[in-house]
């Protein structure tokens, strides 16, 4: 009887490894970015001197167009944005807190605001096309102050350079490693430094002070990215699965006993 023969183990012991796909790519480098939306802004404070000593005023402003261009650079998780921004309010109203009560003089006009702004976001990765993302930035704000009458003294528009700030919290989609789509809040503001001085119907001296100028906002735009290589996703690959156990090898017969036939 022979032998039988051992059952090796296969060697070529076929594995898997399933591999995550990337969750998205996106690039670094420069960028364009554009941004259009609405702002609403809240009261400014008014406050009067001369023949207007004593009373404190309040404008009120009905919502408007809010628009953002730039160029930006994308270190990664940090972006830093020089971007041009111009907004537009119409004036509404205008409630003077006067010594003999409150009037409601008449008010005209719009008012605008130019920014140029140096801003930084932190996109927060979070393994996911969408990508929320956080920022603000300060600069320089030109501020215009609509036409006011009030107590027989009409004041004609004017411009004053402020400084500006902003803030805002908003979320990323990328599409694709060279554009992103975004949606974001914004909130603004500037330290108006603009005073109207002038003289009434009878002759007194009088002048206004406008206080800051504070609006919430938001935008919808896109970034264009300038090349670049794609930022770093980290890829999990599972350990791999173990080899299967090797089949049994069975014993071998045993030698026929001689000498006893």
């Amino acid at each position: 009887m022979g032998t039988a023969p051992a059952l090796a183990a296969d060697p070529q012991v076929a594995q898997s490894y399933a591999v995550e796909p990337v969750a998205y790519e996106q690039g670094t480098g420069f960028y364009a970015t554009i941004g259009l939306g609405a702002q609403w802004p809240q009261g400014q404070n008014v406050n009067g001197g001369g023949a207007w000593n004593g009373f404190s005023a309040e404008t009120g402003y009905g919502g408007g167009f809010s628009g953002e261009i730039g160029v930006g650079y994308d270190f990664g998780a940090i972006r830093t944005e020089l971007t041009y921004g111009y907004s537009q309010a119409s004036a509404n109203n205008l409630t003077v807190n006067a010594l003999g009560g409150v009037i409601s003089p008449g008010i005209s006009g719009n008012i605008s605001k130019n920014d140029v702004l140096v801003s930084a976001y932190w996109d927060i990765a979070i393994g996911s096309r969408w990508v929320p993302y956080v920022g603000g930035g300060i600069g320089y704000t030109n501020l215009s102050t609509p036409n006011i009458s009030a107590a027989g003294y009409n004041t004609s528009g004017g411009n004053s350079g402020n400084f500006g700030y902003q803030a805002k919290v908003g979320v990323s989609y990328v599409a694709n490693r060279n554009v992103d789509v975004f949606l974001e809040g914004v909130y603004q503001g500037a330290n108006s430094g603009r005073t109207i001085s002038g003289t009434n119907a009878a002759g007194q001296s009088v002048s206004a002070d406008f206080g800051s100028f504070n609006s919430w906002g938001a935008k919808l735009g896109a970034r264009w990215r300038f090349g670049g290589e794609p930022a770093p996703v980290a890829v999990v690959e599972p350990a791999p699965a173990p080899a299967p156990a090797p089949e049994p090898v069975p014993a071998p017969a045993p030698e026929p006993i001689r000498g006893l036939w």
